[in-house]
């Protein structure tokens, strides 16, 4: 058996080489995404995977190859079945991986009609922009908080962040805003108050350790677009 590779055979907990490089990425994302990852050291995964480091060394060839476990298990692309350790991503390399996703999941269609119309948007197409946000960023949580993590330590993926993702958004909401602000109103403001309306229900409150609603999805997701739409619409001015 080629050295570079962990035993085949299932362990004494019964899982599968495979199922075990799921539980080191699963471990490598809490990890990364919760402390970041200049902090994150090896130990802290192989104790969150239930290894031990040296046994971690077979999965992930240091930090980078944590890395690009926690990018990969972060965006659904399955994770690879050929040679372990496996072979790290650069941050270009995960910038690119992570630029296709966005090009795929991103897509605000309702907020660049509303853009484009030369009538104020309507309080049913403010809460519709916020309906298509709230679901994406419900949907893809887990690469949202490694990409907003990393942007903290990683230039590339900060250029990213600022341009393609949480930016983007900001942008477009705040030219909407700013195109029928009502007077004293503040667009790059209010744009950013909205948005950080919906990610606590949407995306932070699957982590919040100490409220847990007793709702349930479909109660908080209406509260969170009600909230939302009124909002906005009280940054515009009527017809």
């Amino acid at each position: 058996m080629p050295a570079n590779r962990p035993p085949s055979r299932r362990s004494k907990r019964g899982e599968t080489p495979q199922e075990r490089l799921e539980v080191v990425a699963r471990a490598a994302f809490e990890c990364i995404s919760r402390t970041g990852y200049l902090r994150t050291q090896m130990a802290d995964v192989a104790k969150a995977a239930d290894l031990s480091p040296a046994a971690l060394y077979s999965y992930a060839k240091g930090k980078e190859g944590l890395l690009t476990l926690a990018v990969l298990h972060a965006l659904g692309d399955g994770l690879p079945d050929g040679p372990l350790p496996i072979t790290p991503m650069t941050p270009d390399e995960i910038v690119d991986l992570s630029e296709k996703r966005i090009a795929q999941l991103a897509r605000w269609d309702t907020l660049t009609a509303a853009l484009k119309a030369k009538t104020p948007p309507t309080l049913a197409m403010l809460r519709q922009i916020g309906a298509e946000a709230y679901d994406l960023q419900s949907t893809n949580r887990k690469g949202i908080w490694l990409i907003d993590r990393l942007s903290l330590e990683l230039p590339e993926i900060e250029k990213m962040q600022a341009t393609r993702m949480h930016g983007a958004l900001m942008s477009d909401l705040t030219k909407l805003i700013a195109k029928w602000a009502e007077p004293g109103i503040v667009p790059d403001v209010a744009a950013r108050n909205a948005v950080e309306m919906l990610a606590w229900p949407s995306m932070h409150r699957h982590r919040d350790a100490w409220l847990k609603p007793s709702a349930d999805e479909a109660q908080i997701r209406e509260t969170a677009l009600r909230q939302y739409a009124a909002l906005l619409a009280s940054t515009i001015r009527k017809k």
